[in-house]
């Protein structure tokens, strides 16, 4: 009892000395809960995004990859839709969601940037040098609303509601605005690159975009407004498949199968191989798509395990210092306490008792003043991190490249539509809190050891000879 409270005294004798014992100690477990809550709460983002986009797997037709082996548009293959269908079926899959995009033409509204004399007159020039009309627009249709590109980011119902029925549609406000449609007002359309397929349409809502309204520069110069987003007409993927499609020539479709383990990619490639899967087709996880989304939180993480590490470093060399310049500083005290009779095991237990003191007194402030900047300085670096992946993306001008086949569209850049991930949501866990209360007691240890290591070459009678 006496070593625990002369241990309390010793703490009010020597203030200033061990005040900054304790802001070295603060600022240690301050530094620790803040990255520790950010890089679990951004390990825990990347793992669910992994859990989606990990599991995400795309089967598309890669016309860059056919014009680097020499294949040209005549060499595409096309797929029956029931195949596709087929696909969803595998055991290795624990959902899909289907989605296809066709390029349309109509003469019953006039697209954004269609500048000709009368609605769907502008025409040009196909592969086979025959004069034809321009496509207007694009019908999309899904199978889960929810998985639509954008929305909930750049995309919004403003008026009406989602499609929920057969022959139901939503469009852009601009589209709306321009050709006077409100809702249940009808349009009409018809396949660009299959004779012979009308849809009717009832408009059911109308979607504000704030998207960009090209993938990049060469759709704008070249008067491709069916490729203006602003055009996109949506609906779901029944409707768009009841318009009579037998296989996807002139439908690019666009279906996301879900693996139940990501492991069973090539299982799965192999199986939907086996059933008929043209060689022109990949099957793969669209990786880019991951990385944009989680470049931001990955780098995030990252930075906070260095800095981290770095501030322990420091922080302990520094605190090593500190005890060492205390301790040689009551060498005298030291020499008292042992010519008393005190054993040396029982001086350096008061000298430890002092720093577990100040670590607990450290480990509480800074576990909660720690919280409670945790969330803002992660929203703080975030909001940083995504502005400079975003800027990136900008400049990059999204897709350099496009190439155009029986009506399907391709561009470079795998990530189009997707965004880096921009919320972070911090909670202090009890796997943190214990990682915390391992550094505070590594740290009081440290202190400790160093206070006890140097008592231990001391001998009382020396010490007051010298004094």
């Amino acid at each position: 009892m006496y070593l625990l409270s002369n241990a309390i005294k010793n703490l009010e004798r020597n203030k200033s000395r061990n005040a900054l014992i304790a802001v070295v100690t603060l600022a240690i477990v301050m530094a620790a809960v803040v990255t520790l809550t950010i890089n679990n709460a951004a390990a825990r983002i990347i793992d669910t995004i992994r859990l989606d986009l990990g599991s995400r797997v795309e089967i598309r037709q890669d016309f860059i990859e056919m014009r680097q082996i020499g294949l040209g548009r005549d060499d595409a293959a096309f797929v029956p839709i029931a195949s596709f269908m087929q696909f969803a079926e595998s055991a290795y899959l624990r959902n899909s969601v289907f989605n296809a995009a066709m390029y349309a033409w109509s003469d019953s509204f006039r697209a954004v940037d269609d500048f000709s004399e009368t609605p769907g007159s502008t025409t040009r020039i196909n592969d086979n040098g025959e004069v034809v009309l321009v496509e207007t627009s694009r019908l999309v249709g899904t199978s889960e609303p929810a998985s639509l590109a954008d929305f909930g980011s750049f995309r919004e119902i403003s008026q009406g509601r989602m499609f929920e029925n057969l022959n139901e549609a939503i469009i852009s406000e601009e589209l709306a605005v321009q050709n006077a449609l409100t809702i249940g007002d009808t349009i009409t359309l018809s396949a660009a690159y299959s004779d012979g397929i009308v849809y009717t349409l009832e408009i059911v809502g109308i979607y504000a975009d704030r998207t960009e309204p090209y993938v990049n520069f060469f759709l704008a110069m070249n008067g491709r407004f069916a490729d203006n987003r602003r055009n996109e007409i949506i609906t779901s993927f029944d409707t768009l498949i009841a318009g009579g499609w037998q296989t996807n020539a002139g439908l690019d479709m666009q279906v996301e199968y879900f693996l139940a383990d990501p492991a069973n990619i090539t299982a799965f490639e192999a199986e939907v191989r086996a059933l008929g899967l043209p060689i022109t087709y990949n099957v793969a996880i669209n990786q880019a798509a991951f990385d944009r989304v989680t470049g931001p939180l990955a780098g995030m993480h990252s930075a906070a395990t260095t800095f981290m590490f770095i501030v322990l470093i420091l922080g302990a060399i520094t605190l090593a210092l500190i005890s060492y310049m205390a301790v040689r500083e009551r060498k005298y005290e030291v020499g008292v306490l042992r010519a008393m009779g005190l054993e040396r095991a029982k001086v350096a237990f008061g000298i430890l008792a002092e720093t577990v003191i100040i670590a607990a007194v450290c480990l509480i402030l800074g576990l909660g003043i720690g919280n409670a900047i945790s969330q803002p300085i992660a929203d703080f670096i975030l909001e940083g991190r995504v502005a400079t992946a975003n800027q990136e993306i900008s400049e990059t001008g999204g897709a350099n490249r496009v190439l155009f086949a029986g009506g399907q569209m391709q561009t470079d850049d795998a990530a189009q539509g997707y965004t880096p991930a921009s919320e972070i949501q911090i909670s202090l866990e009890v796997a943190v809190i214990l990682q915390i209360i391992a550094i505070t007691l590594a740290l009081a240890a440290l202190s400790g050891i160093i206070g006890v290591v140097i008592i231990s070459q001391y001998e009382p009678l020396k010490i007051l000879r010298e004094r």
